[in-house]
């Protein structure tokens, strides 16, 4: 059984949602190529791209832990939810880029301010739920997990409510770059700034750190070998990544880019 086929067995509506984002991927992309359209020294369409592919991967990586929960009752309310918070933050992304304005930080007319109020609403609600989801991880038993596998998920799900704090920081400022207006200077696709702080940065990778970590443990855990020596491993890996998160923040606060071009 291949990877996509579990991931519907675990848990079909996440996994049919994550592949409708992808699918929306693929149009946004079309977009990218054969529009000039810009928006913040950018292509307006690459914005509504990568957050399509970041909530792909987000659902699909739901869809795969809820899996290894018993209570069914649970897994279904908390599945149905987030569909509808990411359902929501996409429509907004997408609406306001078919607009031509930004869908972030846009404080430029009163439907602007109403839309960023409600996308920061429901993303709040969708971290309120990932701590649900971290607390039975944390407080459950899963016998059928290996241990370094089963710490990964732990320490990666809280990683990633480290990084969602973050990022409810960062909404909470003028903008993500620090130091400039946003639109300056970037890295290619990822667009961070080259010549600022730029709070995304921490963010991406705190959020992103809950898929490394469960790759990692579940890897160890396939491995023969001392499965506390594995689970010291995946420890030591959250550490460092912790570390980087933290780093990367301190730079953004401090007007450091993460690679200076200037």
């Amino acid at each position: 059984m291949n990877l996509l086929s579990q991931l519907r067995q675990r848990n079909a509506p996440l996994y049919y949602t994550g592949i409708i984002h992808l699918v929306a991927a693929g149009v946004t992309l079309l977009l990218i190529l054969f529009s000039q359209q810009q928006l913040l020294g950018i292509n307006l369409w690459i914005k509504p791209f990568k957050f399509m592919i970041s909530v792909s991967i987000y659902l699909f990586t739901l869809a795969w832990l809820v899996g290894d929960i018993a209570n069914k009752r649970y897994v279904r309310l908390f599945s149905w939810q987030i569909i509808l918070c990411m359902g929501v933050e996409m429509l907004a992304v997408i609406g306001q880029a078919a607009r031509g304005v930004k869908s972030h930080y846009n404080t430029d007319s009163v439907e602007g301010i109403i839309i960023y109020a409600v996308m920061g609403f429901f993303i709040l609600y969708s971290t309120i739920l990932i701590v649900t989801l971290t607390y039975r991880y944390w407080r459950g038993s899963f016998p059928s997990l290996s241990r370094p596998y089963l710490w990964g998920v732990r320490l990666g799900l809280l990683l990633f409510l480290i990084g969602s704090a973050e990022g409810i920081y960062m909404s909470n400022q003028p903008g993500h770059t620090v130091g400039a207006a946003d639109g300056g200077a970037g890295l290619t696709f990822l667009n961070w700034s080259t010549q600022y702080g730029d709070l995304r940065v921490a963010h991406f990778i705190g959020l992103h750190g809950l898929q490394v970590l469960m790759l990692l443990g579940a890897w160890l855990g396939s491995r023969s070998g001392s499965s506390s020596r594995s689970t010291y491993w995946v420890t030591a890996a959250f550490v460092l990544m912790l570390g980087f998160t933290i780093l990367t923040y301190w730079q953004a606060i401090q007007q450091i880019p993460l690679l200076s071009l200037k």
